[in-house]
């Protein structure tokens, strides 16, 4: 399946990519995209098809960039640490990390971006005698 982002999208984004680093993006939205189509899919009930969602359309692409981009920016030297703190002699700064895994994810602000996020309502018809085969008790 095709990326809903490129390499260029992301560049045009959030700036060139580091040198070595291209292949990793290109992986990276490939999951990311394989992601979105889970998560519309969950929510919509069908699989993923251009032209039937418009907002999902209009706005796929910049979410596929930054969930890419949340898990770029993780500080790799730390990998797994939430939280640092760092003191040298009256001064001390403190650091806490919103992904230091580095984990693809969608937030409720990008869900709702792509119209998924809210309640879906749906129903189904009741089941009649008449729409039981073989069944001649009913």
């Amino acid at each position: 399946m095709d990326a809903f982002a490129t390499g260029a999208d992301y560049a045009a984004r959030c700036g060139p990519v580091d040198d070595g680093d291209e292949g990793r993006v290109a992986a990276l939205l490939e999951d990311a995209s394989a992601h979105l189509r889970g998560a519309y899919r969950r929510h919509m009930g069908s699989d993923y098809a251009a032209g039937v969602n418009a907002t999902f359309d209009e706005n796929v692409k910049p979410v596929c960039v930054a969930m890419v981009a949340r898990a770029v920016n993780a500080p790799g030297a730390m990998a797994g640490i939430t939280q640092q703190s760092e003191t040298a002699g009256p001064y001390s700064s403190s650091f806490t990390f919103a992904n230091p895994t580095g984990d693809l994810y969608l937030g409720r602000s990008d869900l709702k971006r792509l119209g998924l996020a809210g309640c879906r309502v749906r129903s189904i018809d009741a089941m009649t005698a008449a729409d039981r085969e073989g069944d001649a008790d009913v």
